[in-house]
């Protein structure tokens, strides 16, 4: 009796062995994904911090080229003016490598799904000063003009970068906008079921959830919600003190959102059940 009490405590133990070094060979698996998954977007993004000191220095060294220029000093001697040649030269080149480092980092920005606020910032802060160059550069050119002297780098610097300072316009305006976008929705518990937007009491967990029903928004804007019923409930999460939910004089509850950042700071989504 006490032997096949010994075997059936031997195998059981054998078992729970092999269990448990399933276990640490299936968790060691996961860790070692999740480690080349983390390895990978270091990789990428300590590439792109690289890309954008490369791009700073660009900028530094342009600054150092327009400190060389004088223009009180040109058109008097060959040599002075082959040096503003020279220095309006490599000003023009250089612009353009920052220009188009800067269109590889925003595509590999969105490429790469990166959502570090940081990055994106860093990003139009480049922008932004590509930008202000053209200014400076197209103001330079004026002063040439007054002194009838035309530099075909600066003209063809000048035309371009007019092109580049309307996209990056652009571009920061559609990037603010989309940092900015929200979206709402407002339905009674039967149309949230039947959108797929309320599954099991949970908000927004179902794939199939229909997002068309939703409203597009900018939180700048977007300061008051009218739900036109005498009865709502917020069931997306939003801070407490970032807005109010009260009767107006209809008896109809209207959602007044007073810190825009702290109530979209949780989701940027908002649905209210209505009845």
């Amino acid at each position: 009796m006490k032997k096949a009490i010994f075997a059936i405590i031997v195998i059981a133990c054998m078992a729970g062995a092999c269990t448990n070094g399933q276990k640490t060979a299936e968790l060691k698996s996961r860790n070692d994904s999740l480690q080349n998954v983390i390895q990978q977007r270091d990789a990428v993004l300590d590439e792109m911090i690289n890309s954008m000191n490369i791009i700073e220095e660009g900028f530094r060294a342009i600054n150092e080229a327009q400190g060389r220029i004088n223009l009180d000093a040109v058109g008097s001697e060959t040599n002075r003016a082959e040096l503003l040649q020279e220095n309006i030269a490599f000003i023009s080149n250089t612009l353009a490598k920052n220009k188009s480092e800067i269109e590889r980092l925003q595509k590999q920005l969105q490429a790469n799904h990166a959502n570090s606020k940081q990055l994106k910032v860093m990003l139009e802060n480049l922008q932004k000063q590509l930008a202000a160059k053209s200014g400076e550069i197209a103001t330079l050119q004026l002063a040439l003009a007054e002194k009838n002297i035309h530099i075909d780098e600066l003209d063809n610097a000048v035309a371009q970068l007019t092109k580049v300072k309307e996209q990056n316009e652009s571009t920061i305006q559609q990037q603010e906008a989309e940092l900015n976008t929200v979206w709402y929705a407002i339905g009674t518990k039967r149309e949230l079921k039947e959108m797929k937007i309320l599954d099991g009491g949970e908000v927004l967990v179902n794939k199939a959830a229909n997002m068309d029903y939703f409203t597009k928004s900018d939180m700048r804007n977007l300061g008051e919600v009218k739900t036109y019923a005498k009865g709502a409930k917020l069931l997306t999460s939003h801070p407490e003190g970032s807005y109010t939910l009260k009767r107006d004089e209809n008896k109809q509850y209207v959602l007044n959102i007073t810190e825009p950042k702290a109530f979209w700071s949780v989701s940027r989504y908002l649905v209210i059940q209505v009845r």
